[in-house]
């Protein structure tokens, strides 16, 4: 084999025994992948090597995971494209191999399986079927290998004629700048956060730092694996398990991207040339929506044709996509485009402008633009980047990795730009156009007015919900920028990690006002034994649904503390069983369970398990055995009660 890794997938129906050919030329199962390695570092997380210098990817053929295929499909050189005896062509042998032509793979070698279970001129009437099937797509002159992993018959001939398949394959084009969209993120004791993928371009080195998109976060390259072993550095064509310091598990996912720092920038519009396939049931018309597959993310947006109303079946046209949440690609990337509901590929295309700006239908240049832009025209390319107006933000990597030019030709041109003060800076590295800051301003404030409307019980959203709901805040940089703007000004407040617009505050009509008057006397007059919810609205007359929605509002108005599931407590008795046990701690330094139970009144276990596990978790009192000692934080908490 070449000493160049390459990278190969499997593509298939479900039960065409993609993961049995993959056991029997590997001998790894991907479908037995641990979650977590004790020490070291692999990828062989759905994934297996075959040789020294390749790796398959093994890629579901259920039609509900037909997003995962097409992440998988997307990185590889070399597509296995298996198709079972038994079962003959099936609805996502073709998907898939649509799916393969959309993405531009360009060789492949046709499996067909499970010979064992047919005749052999069974064998040959699906081999006639195939033919006609891959009639007119890259593997139409691709040859056909019979196998049954089974008997072993044509395994060892598909193993050489994938090795000679491998020694032909070009170079795969290099731009020079790192890309890497993750497929795989997993812990590891001792290690932190690893992510796997497949690097597209350039390279990258132990002690790199690394941008996560379209989050633009940060993380520094503590150790790197290369098809299952330890090295240095990893360039274009590498399957890599990169170890990240400074970010956490819950900080990188599937869907997102690895990249040099500053090359590359989230966005929510890109203009693109796409492909409806002919088999698709209606043409793309305008704001058309679908699931837009790049790299192995998948993103809702918007079709916008830029040729008239529409893209027809079997047609190529230029359209923008809007995308319903930031998006990272780079310029000529493939992608994939599926129905909304129900999931069906539907067509697809490459990236041409990253940047595209609200399409007009006067702006009679756009088409002469998009036109320059798929070729590769180092001036035209630089003039067009820098011309796209309303961008969030622009870097000089970014615009070296979209197109393609060395950062030090970029230089004065970036310099420029920031000497017109057309950006804003987050943190020490990112910028945000001044617009897309206040853009993003209204945004929340739509969002929070929309959301104290319908909870005017609550204290705010929560900023991880926040996030959810506007993804360009999932990035800290800008959502500190936002939030220190927008604080600063009086229009926005933070209480206990929600935020709130800086007028609202929390309402009760007045039948809830006076229910909330009843519970609270209700449980202070119950002392340390109170009632359940349950019981609580059995004797109170009311429903429990009543109840169950005015605790949880007294919880945050610090009228009750809920101990347990069923347990709620007044908080003036929490203050006094604080006081008392405090009180007792320092006259006898130690007190036992039986003991705590006398101190409150003799109650139940039920009710002081609960009680003392809470000041335990406050540092009130701290567990030594079978008795509790004074906790170092129980003046804190004093202070807060």
């Amino acid at each position: 084999m070449p000493t160049r890794h390459v990278i190969l997938g499997t593509a298939g129906h479900i039960d065409h025994g993609k993961t049995s050919l993959v056991k029997a030329l590997t001998g790894v199962d991907t479908d037995r992948l641990p979650e977590e390695k004790e020490r070291g570092m692999t990828i062989d997380l759905g994934f297996a090597h075959l040789g020294d210098s390749a790796t398959i990817i093994d890629v579901p053929g259920h039609e509900k995971f037909v997003k995962n295929m097409v992440a998988g499909v997307s990185t590889i050189d070399l597509v296995l494209f298996v198709i079972a005896a038994d079962d003959g062509i099936m609805p996502q042998t073709r998907e898939h191999l649509e799916i393969c032509q959309l993405l531009s793979v360009q060789r492949g070698l046709v499996v067909l399986t499970k010979i064992d279970l047919v005749e052999a001129d069974w064998v040959e009437l699906v081999k006639e079927d195939l033919r006609q099937l891959c009639r007119g797509t890259f593997l139409q002159h691709a040859p056909v290998v019979p196998v049954s992993t089974v008997t072993g018959e044509g395994i060892a001939p598909l193993r050489a004629m994938i090795e000679r398949t491998i020694q032909q394959l070009p170079p795969r084009p290099d731009r020079g700048v790192f890309w890497l969209p993750v497929d795989r993120t997993f812990t590891i004791k001792g290690f932190g956060t690893v992510v796997t993928g497949s690097v597209l371009s350039g390279q990258i080195a132990v002690g790199e730092e690394l941008e996560i998109l379209p989050e633009h976060k940060r993380a520094r390259i503590r150790g790197l694996q290369r098809h299952g072993a330890s090295v240095n550095q990893v360039q274009t064509g590498d399957r890599a398990a990169i170890n990240l310091q400074g970010v956490g598990i819950e900080e990188v996912t599937r869907g997102q991207v690895l990249a040099a720092p500053n090359y590359f920038r989230a966005t929510t519009r890109m203009n693109c040339r796409l492909q409806l396939l002919a088999s698709a049931s209606a043409p793309l018309k305008e704001r058309t929506r679908v699931r837009v597959h790049l790299g192995t993310a998948e993103i809702m947006a918007r079709v916008i044709p830029l040729e008239g109303k529409e893209i027809a079946p079997g047609q190529t046209g230029y359209a923008q996509l809007k995308f319903e949440k930031p998006a990272a690609a780079r310029r000529l990337e493939a992608l994939v485009l599926r129905r909304y509901s129900p999931p069906k590929t539907i067509g697809g295309g490459v990236v041409l402008d990253t940047e595209a700006r609200a399409f007009r239908r006067r702006d009679t240049n756009i088409l002469a633009k998009l036109r320059s832009l798929e070729k590769e025209d180092p001036n035209a390319l630089l003039v067009a980047q820098f011309l796209l107006p309303n961008r969030y933000a622009v870097t000089l990597d970014q615009l070296a990795a979209e197109t393609g030019h060395n950062k030090d030709d970029l230089q004065k041109l970036l310099q420029t730009l920031l000497q017109q003060n057309l950006i804003l800076a987050v943190g020490k590295r990112g910028f945000i156009h001044k617009q897309r800051l206040e853009n993003l301003w209204h945004q929340l404030e739509a969002l929070l007015a929309l959301h104290h409307q319908k909870n005017p019980m609550q204290l705010g959203m929560r900023k991880a919900e926040v996030s959810a709901s506007l993804p360009p805040l999932a990035d800290a940089g800008v959502m500190n920028l936002l939030l220190m703007n927008y604080k600063a000004a009086a229009r926005l407040k933070e209480i206990d990690a929600h935020l709130a617009l800086q007028e609202h505050a929390i309402r009760l009509s007045d039948k809830q006002e006076a229910l909330r008057r009843r519970i609270a006397a209700t449980l202070h007059e119950e002392g340390f034994a109170t009632s359940s919810p349950a019981e609580l609205a059995q004797k109170l007359g009311i429903t429990l649904a009543e109840v169950s929605e005015l605790l949880n509002v007294m919880m945050l108005l610090l009228d009750v503390v809920r101990l347990d599931e069923d347990i709620w407590l007044h908080a003036q008795r929490l203050e006094e069983a604080r006081k008392r046990v405090v009180d007792y701690l320092k006259t006898h330094h130690e007190i036992t369970v039986s003991q705590f139970k006398e101190l409150i009144g003799n109650a139940s276990r039920k009710f002081a398990m609960p009680l003392i596990q809470h000041f335990d978790a406050h540092g009130i009192t701290q567990r030594q055995g079978d008795v509790r000692i004074l906790g170092v934080e129980e003046e804190k908490f004093g202070s807060r009660g």
